[in-house]
């Protein structure tokens, strides 16, 4: 049942390619960002909302992993009288690195699909998740009276707002939706534009020891995760020479807070247009499955990097179709051009290294020219709440979850330079 509590409660079957990725670029951040170095969050200034009345809440979700298939686990938002988290049963599991993160599992008991908290080992109490969604609505619709909701979340990559709205477009809530909430705040933005001079890093947990003195903040919880950037807006709009809450426990938002909130926050809309960019760019990623997707069932550092490649080639326009056409008219001069206008945007080692693979690709008589040097996995890079991707690959908790039982969705990983390819049908043989 929803929760609503007072208080502040805080064998890779084409070896040839695999010479062609380069490993020499594994190393933690790197592999991590997308095809242009600059986060998501940090990209383009928000445009902020009109001035009017605003409500703030803050808000946080868990999900099963970072693909537009995977579906919300957990949602919560904070506001300073009330607070509301529901857990929410998923069709399927939930991936190695969503699950260590969140310290939830699937696990299925005699018939029974269960979610567990591996560290208290209970059984959480859940929800479908239309009805979840239904009841944060209801929610938000109680709790901001006559004015409207202007949701604070953190986090680099702006994957929360766009996996919450194409789960309320699956669902037909959308229009309800945007009737309640106004727009998107992102504390990490504003931290990383306020605090850049005063911090390296402006991670959840670095950002709540520093402003909010919150040393062992657990970042495990939507809710927890939610009460923090509400706090550190809060904190940012307050200044240097108040005291964090000085308002008091239960106080609401100040007049500055929801100012600072409102000039930092994005539209409903630009989140909508950004979700369809998104699905326009895994379009195109999807057409360079024939090439890729050998590649895809290596170890993860070579995925890191096969997708980052694929990616540059999805943010230039191309498709598979041009470059196909390109080698059979002129073979490696034709690629080489068509190639060669990636110039603008990607690095010359990328360029290179993407001509080599579609050249092999083309050409099976042609041999790879030996396998690149490999990093240790001692330099993997962990992930950080609020902070980086997923880890790779789903393996099941329980049993492997049936296709009949789970809602048509398109499958796209939206994690930074790991998007895989549109499944709304299965297809025959050849991605996170």
């Amino acid at each position: 049942m929803g929760q609503t509590s007072s208080g502040n409660t805080l064998s890779i079957s084409n070896n040839k390619h695999m010479a062609m990725v380069s490993e020499a670029k594994v190393n933690g951040g790197d592999m991590e960002a997308p095809a242009t170095d600059l986060l998501p969050a940090l990209a383009e200034k928000p445009l902020g909302l009109p001035p009017g009345k605003y409500s703030l809440v803050g808000w946080d979700m868990d999900t099963t992993g970072r693909r537009l298939i995977d579906e919300i686990c957990q949602i919560a938002a904070f506001m300073p009288k009330q607070t509301y988290t529901q857990y929410i049963m998923p069709y399927g599991d939930l991936n190695p690195g969503a699950r260590r993160r969140h310290n939830i599992r699937v696990v299925t008991v005699g018939r029974y699909r269960m979610l567990k908290d591996t560290i208290t080992h209970k059984i959480l109490k859940t929800k479908s998740e239309i009805s979840a969604l239904t009841d944060f609505l209801d929610w938000l619709e109680k709790e901001k009276g006559d004015s409207k909701v202007i949701l604070i979340y953190h986090e680099p990559r702006r994957l929360s707002p766009i996996m919450l709205l194409e789960a309320l477009i699956r669902y037909k809530l959308l229009d309800r939706f945007k009737s309640i909430v106004a727009g998107f705040t992102d504390s990490y933005a504003l931290a990383a534009d306020k605090c850049k001079t005063t911090v390296k890093s402006v991670s959840l947990r670095v950002l709540a020891r520093v402003l909010l003195d919150a040393d062992s903040l657990s970042v495990d919880s939507a809710l927890d995760r939610a009460t923090a950037a509400y706090r550190i807006v809060e904190h940012l709009a307050q200044g240097e020479q108040q005291e964090v809450g000085a308002g008091g426990e239960g106080a609401s938002a100040s007049k500055d807070m929801v100012e600072t909130a409102r000039v930092w926050a994005r539209p409903v809309l630009t989140e909508l247009d950004a979700l369809d960019n998104l699905k326009n760019l895994l379009e195109r990623q999807n057409t360079f499955r024939p090439v890729f997707a050998p590649l895809l069932r290596a170890a993860r550092p070579e995925r890191k990097r096969v997708t980052q490649l694929r990616r540059i080639l999805a943010e230039a326009g191309f498709l598979y179709e041009q470059l196909r056409d390109a080698w059979e008219e002129h073979k490696l001069t034709g690629l080489e051009k068509q190639l060669g206008l990636l110039s603008v945007s990607a690095k010359e080692e990328d360029i290179k290294e993407l001509i080599e693979i579609f050249d092999c690709h083309f050409d099976p008589t042609k041999e790879p020219k030996g396998l690149k040097p490999r990093l240790s996995n001692r330099n993997r890079p962990t992930s950080s709440a609020g902070e980086t991707g997923e880890a790779e690959g789903s393996t099941s908790d329980s049993q492997k979850s049936s296709p009949q039982n789970s809602p048509t969705k398109i499958s796209n990983d939206v994690s930074a330079g790991d998007t895989s390819q549109i499944e709304a049908a299965p297809e025959p043989v050849a991605a996170n």
